[in-house]
């Protein structure tokens, strides 16, 4: 009976550490020596797991492309794959885009991908190369214009839509260069359709769960966690998350993209302790 209960508890206790979080698989800049980390986070305790090494060429945006990889666009300009259990980066291919990359989602099957310019692009997830559609429109990268502004760029699908957020602010002063907004893209044309201001900082946005987690970089305060509401985009505080590699530090560790952890394998990881406690019953029963 001691056993039983053992096994009961152990099952118990796992099945609720699978319905917790959500987590999800991120990756962070450091901005204190810009290197890059992959990992995982946990969006409502706000907790951040490192896996693998540091990365030296940094990622933006992190995506789930053909046969579960991970994709994600680098700062110099490759499309890269990251492997979940060990965090290694592999370069898949040169998307022509140089160090004005941008960032990238998966809609409908296809990855698209923005430069500092905010063209917009599809990418060829077997050789890397992006294929230029259209203008979205939205404000450039000031940092094109001048070394001390900086922009806040996401771009996400949810709900069956395409969208991107974008702002930008200048590092000395703090003022606005652009006010922060929430697009939705037409992929046909790159068009992106302003939906309403949101708020100042977005580095990486997904849908979990029914909710559209916001992960906000602050400059004054700490990082936090937001839920994005699409009609209008208007944010709600949800909970802070660890950005500093010290505790009281500055905000150097920055999310700039996460993806859902595919579910299969947890339900299968549950299955397995139901089935190991079905037979432990059978045992006793005949025994």
């Amino acid at each position: 009976m001691f056993a039983q209960r053992k096994l009961i508890l152990a099952l118990a206790l796992f099945t609720a550490s699978a319905s917790a979080g959500p987590i999800v698989y991120s990756v962070s800049v450091n901005f204190n020596d810009f290197t890059g980390q992959f990992g995982t986070m946990d969006l409502t305790a706000g907790t951040f797991n490192p896996i693998g090494p540091e990365i030296a060429d940094p990622i933006f945006g992190l995506i789930t492309g053909p046969n579960g990889q991970l994709l994600s666009l680098s700062v110099s300009g490759n499309l890269d794959s990251v492997n979940p259990a060990t965090g290694a980066v592999s370069v898949i291919g040169v998307t022509g885009l140089g160090n004005l990359a941008g960032v990238m989602a998966e809609f409908n099957g296809t990855v698209y991908a923005t430069d500092l310019y905010n063209n917009f692009y599809s990418v060829n997830t077997t050789t890397g190369a992006a294929s230029l559609i259209g203008s979205t429109g939205m404000p450039i990268c000031p940092s094109l214009i001048s070394p001390t502004q900086v922009s806040d760029e996401t771009l996400f699908t949810a709900d069956g839509k395409l969208y991107a957020t974008f702002d930008g602010i200048d590092l000395t002063t703090l003022a606005l260069v652009d006010s922060p907004e929430l697009y939705q893209i037409n992929p046909a044309t790159g068009v992106a359709t302003p939906v309403g201001p949101t708020a100042l900082g977005l580095g990486a946005v997904a849908k979990i769960d029914g909710t559209v987690y916001a992960l906000d970089v602050s400059l004054t305060g700490s990082n936090t966690v937001l839920s994005l509401n699409l009609a209008n985009g208007n944010t709600t505080f949800l909970n802070d998350y660890e950005s500093s590699p010290v505790p009281g530090g500055l905000n150097a560790i920055n999310v700039v993209g996460v993806a859902q952890i595919p579910e299969p394998a947890s339900f299968g990881l549950v299955g397995v302790g139901i089935a190991a406690l079905i037979a432990f019953g059978r045992r006793r029963r005949t025994a």
